[in-house]
């Protein structure tokens, strides 16, 4: 019998504790692996979702560029708006591709949901080349496109009528969205000066998104931009900046609850493999009476904590995949700010990564058990036993 065996033995003598050990590393695991996938998932969510806005430069009025810029992504509504007049003249600036308008407001309704309203113009097609519309593009002054999520929610489909009492409108349903997995599928889309209207902002926008024709071009375009009156312009890697610094505290704690989990449940491998060394010291004393070396010893509860440690790292990584949904679903609600999509993905690397560290730390936890069982005397092994 080798000794990888003989430790695979003592802990099936143990089975309860050895499974309660097991799953503490697991929980440690499992909050390792959601981490570890957020932070590489929110970047690449983060990244995507900007290409997909298929904005360059966000133009809001001086004060609330941040804000505007979330808003363009997430909706809502912000106290300062960019006068109108703007947009032509930002059209005029050599090197901009497309220049779209956008007035974004939200209504409670009486249930307390939020629904967000986004009043565009033609060309904010340009901005979105991977939109596919059952339907028509707007057709009329009192036609509106809904969100793949949106129509779900609303049960409605082409040609259908929507009223909305909070500011006393129907429209006329022109086209749905196809789902696209991003923030775009809740939304509902008017006409811009139909949108100006019925939110009594006529003549405001929230801001203009810009599309260069040549991203070389950045620092020109928005020198000349920030030449009109009372106009901001933020870049989006500078969005991409400030929703990584809002997230930065949230992942700081997260960080400091896993140290937290992590050191208990290394802790708990140690007591738990302590406690069988204790246990075991007259069978100990009796091994090395028939020849066994301390190192035979030593490697017997280092295997054991290993297998501990490998199998709650198993557990928990298969754990995480399993839940990885929920885990998601529980992210987006936590966070100041989340972009469409799935953190918490099937990494290979990450999941080898989680396994190892877990299984390195076993091997760490093993050394002051094995030392324990190694210097042991025999005789007095035997004699306390």
């Amino acid at each position: 019998m080798n000794l990888f065996t003989l430790s695979l033995k003592n802990l099936q003598r143990r089975k309860l504790r050895s499974g309660l050990t097991m799953a503490g590393v697991g929980i440690a695991t499992a909050a390792l692996f959601s981490l570890l996938s957020f932070n590489s998932g929110f970047d690449r969510a983060l990244k995507e979702e900007m290409s997909n806005s298929g904005i360059h430069m966000l133009v809001s009025t001086e004060g609330c560029p941040m804000e505007a810029a979330s808003l363009a992504l997430h909706g809502g509504e912000i106290p300062k708006f960019l006068d109108a007049r703007r947009l032509p003249e930002i059209r005029d600036v050599p090197g901009i591709r497309t220049a779209t308008g956008m007035l974004i407001f939200s209504l409670i309704e009486d249930e307390g949901r939020a629904i967000y309203f986004y009043g565009v113009d033609d060309n904010y097609r340009d901005l979105k080349p991977h939109w596919k519309i059952d339907g028509e593009w707007f057709t009329g002054a009192d036609s509106i496109i809904l969100g793949a999520e949106a129509a779900r929610v609303e049960k409605r489909k082409v040609g259908d009528k929507v009223y909305f009492p909070g500011i006393d409108a129907e429209f006329t349903v022109s086209g749905i969205l196809q789902r696209t997995g991003s923030e775009d599928d809740g939304f509902f889309y008017l006409p811009l000066a139909t949108a100006q209207k019925a939110f009594k902002k006529e003549g405001k926008l929230t801001g203009v998104g810009v599309s260069l024709a040549d991203v070389e071009q950045f620092e020109q375009v928005k020198s000349q931009i920030e030449t009109l009156p009372d106009v901001y312009v933020v870049s989006r890697d500078q969005i991409m900046q400030q929703i990584s610094a809002i997230t930065a505290s949230s992942k700081t704690l997260m960080a400091a609850v896993l140290i937290v989990a992590l050191t208990v449940s290394f802790l708990g491998v140690i007591n738990t493999v302590l406690m069988s060394v204790f246990e075991m010291l007259r069978e100990f004393g009796y091994m090395r009476c028939i020849g066994a070396s301390p190192g035979h010893i030593f490697r017997i509860v280092v295997f054991e904590t290993l297998l501990l440690c490998l199998g709650g790292g198993i557990f928990g990584v298969s754990f995480g995949m399993l839940f990885s949904s929920v885990t998601d679903q529980w992210l987006h609600n936590i966070l100041p700010y989340a972009p469409a999509g799935e953190f918490i993905l099937f990494d290979p690397l990450i999941i080898i990564a989680s396994v190892l560290f877990v299984t390195f730390g076993g091997l760490l936890a093993g050394i002051i058990p094995g030392l324990k069982a190694a210097n042991a005397s025999p005789m007095e092994a035997v004699r306390n036993a």
